[in-house]
């Protein structure tokens, strides 16, 4: 029976040191998403058009976004394959 409460307490321990632990390392990628969040891009480093499409690059990138620029270039794709 003392083992039983044993097993149950270390299981508790256990548990409880996985919240703890996830918390911790989700705390600290949002720090580190809140930094990145604050970096904006050297005019000179963006040049070129982007690699990943034939299109030119998007002069509102900064302000759609990344998934912004993503629904962009799909539904221009798309335009162009009805298009003909």
């Amino acid at each position: 029976m003392l083992g039983v409460v044993v097993l149950i307490i270390l299981l508790a321990i256990a548990f409880a040191a996985g919240y703890f632990t996830r918390g911790h390392v989700s705390r600290k990628r949002r720090a580190e998403a809140r930094r990145w969040r604050e970096y904006s891009e050297p005019d000179w480093l963006r040049a070129a058009a982007p690699a990943n499409t034939n299109e030119a690059a998007n002069t509102n990138a900064a302000a759609t976004g990344e998934l912004g620029q993503m629904l962009d270039r799909w539904e221009s794709r798309a335009r162009a394959r009805r298009a003909g």
